[in-house]
């Protein structure tokens, strides 16, 4: 993470979910727990990853929607561009991997959900607010896959720039943005 304060909250933020789990993973995994009771920790533990601190520069892939790179190429206003975070990594589905891990193996708990925030949970591609409704029912912890597959199912292409080029982009150079989609950018 970028600044010591974000580092300090987000490591301690994964200790209580890390916690959380483990205090709760008996019950979860029991025959008394109902499937609302199982769907409610699941959303308990998700939005309390949601509510990680969320850095661009750590957690974003790199990846933007050629739907989105699209609105930008034909846009004479990028400020009205809207994108959103479309955390590819659904957060229930985070939360029913956690549930599921034989915590007696890993060391160190917290460490170890901090780690699969930054590599995994806490990952991010932007998208339409369009494409992330058509992403909803491919990241359902039923339904999902993968990140990819989910992509694929929902017919939303993805392509990798740099954060640099994404800026420009954002500031109007619709050239830039049509560059990318065509494939002469690397």
């Amino acid at each position: 993470m970028t600044s010591t304060g974000n580092d300090r909250r987000l490591f301690e933020r994964s200790e209580v979910v890390a916690r959380t789990v483990m205090s709760q993973q008996d019950f979860y995994q029991s025959h008394e727990c109902t499937s609302n009771q199982r769907q409610l920790l699941e959303t308990m533990v998700g939005a309390a990853i949601w509510y990680f601190p969320q850095s661009v520069e750590d957690l974003w892939t790199g990846s933007i929607s050629r739907g989105a790179l699209t609105a930008y190429a034909e846009s004479t206003q990028p400020q009205t561009v809207k994108l959103t975070k479309d955390h590819h990594y659904p957060r229930k589905v985070a939360a029913s991997e956690l549930f599921a891990l034989d915590w007696s193996l890993i060391d160190n708990p917290a460490a170890e959900v901090l780690r699969r925030y930054l590599t995994s949970y806490g990952q991010f591609n932007y998208v339409l607010p369009e494409e992330n409704k058509r992403l909803v029912k491919y990241q359902k912890t039923y339904s999902f896959v993968s990140p990819e597959h989910s992509y694929a199912s929902a017919g939303i292409g993805l392509i990798r720039l740099s954060l640099p080029l994404l800026k420009e982009i954002q500031s109007g150079d619709a050239q830039l943005a049509c560059l990318l989609l065509a494939g002469e950018v690397d």
